[in-house]
């Protein structure tokens, strides 16, 4: 079980001390790697390129220096920050200048000794404090170790601190996504209430379009002084009275709703008298307007007797299919015309004969 655990720990402490990562590629094929990094940090790019030799039996060789490498890097604003063309093995470092996803592409210059091969290439990507060099900057400084553990501590400070205002930028646009999300989702609901209002009241004017009676009612007694007759209640009582059909309105059903509905306060009969004729012509009007139907027209032509005529043997022959008497018998029926047309052709036959 030790030898297993200390071999564990030294796989593990190998993996920590390894850094950077290889993949293979074409030549003009283009990778993209994205490196999430806070603003005013320094990132350092470090690559080396192989080219795989067929006649060893696919061993990697160092490319030679006519083989370089195209670098580009934007911002998560999609800005340049980097592009330019580096040679087969290069170091490279940039400052970002806003925080997000900043995209590193590389890929491999044209070359027609190299043309159509299989490239491996090394790739080391390090921000921040691990970017910087403290052995150049101790040996330029001559600076003792306490010194530079120093500033290796306010490095690490430092990005700890753009860390975390990185951190609080993501949550800003979090809640910013977040409100416009259910923005759009109020905005939708109140776009569906709005539709369904929409919908249901032409629904409405398309099966109610017809005026309201007590609408009707009301502009007809639309004067002043009228305006106990204009209640509910009055105009309930009202249709009870005059009917479906206008059949129970008569002077003395309207005398006693008037009566009911008059100005306990006016003392001036003549006065009284004067608002009842006019409630009674008004509602007179209404009744013969709204409540009424018209009796059937009969048109005014030249066979107009005729058509009369006509109505008056429709109704008599249905009325004796209903009550039909012991001397009728089967469907034959004996009918006179009092038409003038037929007394004068009847007379002609009579005078004739």
């Amino acid at each position: 079980m030790q030898p297993q655990l200390v071999f564990l720990l030294l796989f593990l402490g190998i993996l920590h001390g390894t850094c950077g990562l290889y993949f293979n590629m074409r030549e003009k094929e283009q990778k993209c790697f994205i490196q999430t990094t806070p603003d005013d940090m320094d990132v350092l790019v470090q690559y080396a390129i192989e080219v795989e030799d067929p006649s060893t039996g696919g061993s990697w060789e160092p490319a030679s220096p006519g083989l370089g490498m195209h670098v580009d890097v934007r911002d998560s604003m999609d800005k340049v920050v980097l592009s330019r063309v580096y040679r087969s093995k290069g170091l490279l470092k940039f400052t970002t200048h806003w925080p997000g996803d900043h995209r590193i592409c590389l890929q491999p210059n044209s070359s027609a000794w190299f043309e159509g091969a299989l490239l491996r290439v090394h790739l080391n990507i390090e921000t921040g404090e691990r970017s910087v060099n403290y052995e150049r900057i101790r040996k330029t400084n001559n600076m003792d170790i306490m010194q530079l553990r120093v500033l290796q501590l306010i490095n690490q400070a430092e990005d700890i601190s753009r860390n975390q205002n990185y951190q609080r930028f993501v949550e800003k646009q979090f809640l910013r996504s977040t409100d416009n999300i259910y923005f759009n989702i109020i905005c939708f609901s109140v776009a569906q209430i709005v539709i369904l209002v929409l919908l249901w009241a032409f629904q409405y004017h398309m099966l109610f379009r017809q005026p309201s009676l007590y609408l009707a009612y009301c502009e007809i007694l639309c004067e002043s002084g009228l305006s106990r007759f204009r209640t509910p209640e009055a105009f309930r009582t009202l249709i009870t009275i005059v009917g479906a059909n206008g059949q129970g309105l008569t002077t003395q059903a309207l005398a006693q709703w008037i009566s009911q509905f008059k100005d306990a306060e006016t003392t001036d009969e003549q006065l009284q008298q004067l608002v009842n004729d006019k409630v009674r012509v008004k509602v007179e009007e209404f009744v013969g307007k709204f409540l009424t139907k018209p009796a059937p027209q009969i048109p005014q032509n030249v066979k107009g007797s005729f058509y009369a005529s006509n109505v008056q043997l429709t109704k008599l022959l249905s009325s004796e299919r209903r009550n039909r008497s012991v001397h009728l018998k089967d469907d034959s029926f004996l009918l006179i015309c009092e038409c003038e047309d037929c007394k004068a052709e009847s007379n002609t036959v009579d005078t004739q004969s």
